[in-house]
């Protein structure tokens, strides 16, 4: 961030005079300054950027786009995930199903011919058995008649059975491993379409761009702040208080700030006072400062004050 922002070179400057004096009314004054709390938006994986539209002093709304990294390799990732959930999902359905429509035809003209050989073997037979018995055929046709017509009774059966089986989906355990298949593709694809979605960055918060690190061309690391917001409720007021005017602020409290430039003082409310007391600042204006120990308070502006961060301003109460 750019000097003025940083609290130890404002306390080094001029923030933390601490002075308590006493205006004309008597109110006690305190000098402090203007801090910011920063949105810094940075890149969640590492990438060159390709695209950029925000530069400093831009005004951005929350949803907005800001910047988009390189996306090839999870563009990619994206079309491999979805060939494999097809892929899962056509197995699942394949075995979800019986045989397919030609298989059962194929297996029924199985069964027609084997009825029509039990047909056939038990003409022959009910033809035969009565010439054996009556001594007109020897007693080996008996056995051949018999044997074929076992035979194509057997046929028969094993027939209509692969015709049931043809029609039965896969087995439970064949099943069930399809659909997890299919679930564990589901779940890739989800994944690298997340991963797809966060190549492009919005505004996390609606404010103004102050300062953009990394632009249009550059390589950014994972994590690294890409820019920073400041979102239009992030100001406050950072000011010191001697121990003796601390007992009479307390959080929600409300505090007059006046700064150079204003029209008029600015109404801010007390949102944090530290609960360990510190020395005095550094920039001493009188020895008996040095005896004092402050404590830090810190008021949230209201949105619209005309402050900006690293503004000199006056609090009283």
């Amino acid at each position: 961030m750019t000097p003025f922002l940083k609290p130890a070179t404002l306390a080094a400057g001029f923030l933390l005079l601490s002075v308590t004096g006493c205006s004309q009314q008597d109110e006690p004054v305190h000098l402090g300054y203007v801090e910011a709390d920063w949105t810094y938006v940075a890149a969640p994986a590492a990438g060159r950027i390709i695209d950029q539209t925000v530069s400093e002093g831009s005004r951005v709304a929350q949803g907005d786009f800001l910047f988009q990294l390189d996306s090839t390799a999870e563009e990619a990732a994206v079309s491999e995930a979805g060939a494999r959930l097809n892929q899962a999902e056509a197995q699942a359905e394949d075995l979800s199903t019986g045989a397919r429509p030609p298989e059962i035809k194929r297996l029924e003209a199985q069964l027609s011919a084997a009825r029509a050989r039990l047909e056939k073997a038990t003409s022959e037979r009910d033809r035969i058995l009565p010439l054996v018995d009556q001594g007109f055929a020897p007693k080996s046709q008996r056995d051949t008649v018999e044997a074929e017509y076992d035979a194509a009774t057997a046929a028969v059966h094993a027939a209509e059975q692969d015709l049931k089986v043809a029609a039965l989906p896969g087995r439970d355990a064949s099943r069930e491993a399809a659909n997890a298949a299919t679930r564990s593709a589901e779940a890739a694809k989800a994944a690298a379409e997340y991963r797809l979605n966060e190549r492009r960055t919005m505004a996390p918060v609606g404010g103004r761009v102050e300062e953009v690190f990394f632009r249009k061309g550059e390589f950014v690391t994972p994590g690294a702040p890409v820019l920073a917001i400041l979102p239009d409720d992030a100001l406050k007021v950072r000011f010191y208080v001697p121990e003796t005017d601390l007992s009479a602020l307390n959080v929600g409290d409300s505090v007059s700030v006046t700064a150079d430039g204003l029209a008029s003082p600015v109404s801010a409310n007390i949102s944090f006072i530290a609960h360990e007391a510190e020395f005095a600042p550094p920039v001493i204006y009188a020895r008996h400062s040095r005896e004092k120990l402050v404590f830090m308070v810190e008021a949230k502006v209201p949105v619209g004050a005309g402050l900006h961060p690293g503004l000199p301003v006056e609090v009283n109460w």
